[in-house]
């Protein structure tokens, strides 16, 4: 495969060993390589910015910075990278601050090899990997947290209600597309659109907000 089509990963976490084991499994796929790693998340933002990865593999918890932080540091940047949060609980209260603040997906460290290469893979393509599953998780992990505001939901209009309905099940475009008898273009100007009406960065923040808003159960 040529070198300038795959896909580069910056791999964070405070583990030595968890790194290497991280870039090994990457690095086991064609399509993906590391080109840069992190100890902690105060090194996050200048490695992002000398070797611009399509794909930062984020720990939540590190000794200086965390996960969070570095990612909604990483949220201010032009052109940000996908942030994948790695955790290791399935679901804790940092993967939900984690995904508000934009990461775009999250996973178990004692995930199958398999799983990061897919999640890396699906993030770089500029979608987002979850199940509703995972964010029904989110929704019961935190019931002490207020119900977001009706008003960005109830400015959807009834096409992008019906796109957002299926986007939170993780469905593709394609997939959205066809059940709503929708070209793909036209299925990302209502995507474009219900992100700016509900002030989220990507389809999983935008999937939380159904579920919790009840138009997704």
């Amino acid at each position: 495969m040529d070198a300038d089509s795959r896909i580069t990963v910056l791999i964070v976490d405070n583990d030595a060993w968890v790194r290497r084991g991280m870039k090994d499994i990457l690095e086991a796929a064609p399509d993906i390589v590391v080109v840069a790693e992190a100890e902690d998340g105060d090194q996050v933002a200048a490695k992002v910015t000398r070797f611009r990865p399509h794909v930062v593999l984020m720990d939540l918890k590190m000794a200086r910075v965390g996960g969070l932080e570095a990612t909604r540091e990483l949220m201010t940047m032009s052109n940000p990278p996908k942030v994948i949060a790695m955790t290791a609980f399935d679901v804790d209260d940092m993967v939900v601050q984690a995904v508000e603040a934009g990461a775009h997906s999250f996973l178990s460290k004692d995930a199958a090899p398999q799983a990061f290469q897919q999640a890396v893979r699906v993030v770089a393509s500029d979608h987002s990997l979850f199940s509703c599953d995972s964010l029904r998780a989110i929704v019961a992990s935190s019931p002490r947290r207020q119900a977001p505001d009706q008003t960005p939901l109830a400015s959807l209009t009834e096409r992008e209600r019906e796109v957002l309905t299926i986007l939170a099940t993780g469905a593709a475009n394609s997939v959205i597309a066809e059940r709503l008898y929708l070209g793909e273009t036209t299925v990302k100007t209502h995507i474009s659109s219900l992100f700016a009406k509900l002030g989220v960065p990507n389809r999983v923040s935008a999937s939380l907000i159904a579920f919790r808003c009840g138009l997704v159960t």
